[in-house]
């Protein structure tokens, strides 16, 4: 058989179908995999639907996973984890971030109530943030070494910018004190996100010099289920010139894909976005009227999407999964978009349903 219609037939991989379908080119099919992770207790209540004992979902089904690239962003020296109360249902512990909350034990990656917070002044800030400064302390691994295996990666290279502005207000100040600050301590703010953009960008640039991601996502949650947490003025004031110090650097070393992760409804803020550098958004909280396919209509190609799968959908069963990807298809088929779940699967979700879901996706074809 000649080479040339080997190489013109053969199965691309996760990545470059990623890849190729966010630059609206022709791909063998969807790249399919998890926006958000899977809880544990979801997990184990699909042991007993039919998930092995010894299996991941995204293995069991076959999925694709980003290479999410081990560059942290968190504080360091770490602060020491205390657990300060359990029972059989919460625990209360200090966060990575410093924070002390309250979590469910049957579903730990969601916080049920913030209790404390490490920044309660300027001068907490000042102290805080010693704890983040760049070095090779923020890589997990040898930079040569994960270059070599990004390299190799049959998956979507990412970063992930966890947290970003919105997070790091939230979990250094609280809600609360962050929100009421944009109006009563500006100065805080500016210099907060000034000192944050300084050190994501010499944290980035010795990974970029070295790497070229598929995909860099700035971690926020900006919005609610009926709109942003701020306003379109507060994000040119206080996000634009900070975030576009880091999509600058971004796009000085070619990284196509600058993608804001948000649940909520932040429509109002995406103009804004879109006009200082962010060409892609994922989930897209369809409780939050975050629809795929009227943003395209809205939007165009330029704005490159995934998700959009909602709760109800997954829980309503096969019918109504067949349903939305058949509304979705014809923007499936225009490219620049791949469907998965708009959030964490609700734990009530039947593997079943879930599976068909993936399923579906994979045998999808452009």
């Amino acid at each position: 058989m000649p080479i040339s219609y080997i190489r013109e037939n053969k199965i691309m991989t996760n990545r470059e179908r990623f890849v190729k379908l966010m630059r609206y080119e022709t791909v063998d099919a969807l790249p399919v995999f998890a926006l958000e992770p899977t809880e544990r207790y979801t997990i184990s209540n699909w042991r007993g639907q039919g998930l092995p004992e010894n299996k991941l979902p995204e293995d069991f089904l076959g999925m694709g996973k980003e290479m999410k690239l081990p560059v942290f962003f968190y504080p360091f020296p770490r602060f020491e984890k205390k657990k300060l109360f359990e029972d059989d249902t919460y625990i209360v512990e200090v966060s990575p971030m410093g924070s002390t909350v309250k979590r469910r034990k049957d579903f730990p990656a969601m916080y049920y109530g913030y209790i404390d917070y490490p920044v309660k002044s300027v001068s907490d800030w000042h102290e805080y943030k010693k704890r983040f400064t760049a070095g090779d302390h923020r890589y997990g691994d040898d930079l040569d070494d994960m270059a070599e295996e990004a390299a190799q990666s049959e998956n979507p290279v990412s970063i992930m910018l966890y947290p970003f502005f919105m997070r790091l207000g939230l979990y250094a100040l609280g809600l609360d004190y962050f929100l009421t600050a944009f109006y009563e301590e500006p100065e805080l703010i500016h210099e907060m996100f000034d000192y944050w953009s300084v050190f994501t960008v010499e944290t980035l640039e010795p990974v970029l010099k070295k790497i070229k991601p598929d995909v860099v996502t700035l971690m926020e949650d900006l919005a609610f289920k009926t709109g942003p947490h701020i306003s379109p003025a507060i994000y040119k004031e206080f996000w634009i010139p900070y975030q576009n110090r880091v999509v600058s650097l971004l796009r000085k070393y070619g990284v196509e894909n600058i993608c804001l992760h948000s649940a909520g409804d932040f429509r109002v803020l995406l103009p804004i976005m879109m006009d200082n550098g962010i060409d892609m958004i994922w989930p897209l909280d369809r409780n939050s009227g975050m629809d795929p396919v009227e943003l395209r209509k809205q939007y165009g190609q330029v704005l490159r999407m995934a998700g959009g799968i909602g709760k109800f959908t997954l829980l309503s069963g096969k019918t109504a999964i067949d349903k939305e990807l058949e509304r979705l298809t014809p923007l499936i088929k225009e490219g620049g978009f791949f469907p998965a779940p708009d959030d964490i699967v609700p734990p009530e979700t039947p593997f079943e349903n879930y599976a068909y879901l993936i399923e579906k996706c994979k045998e999808l074809r452009l």
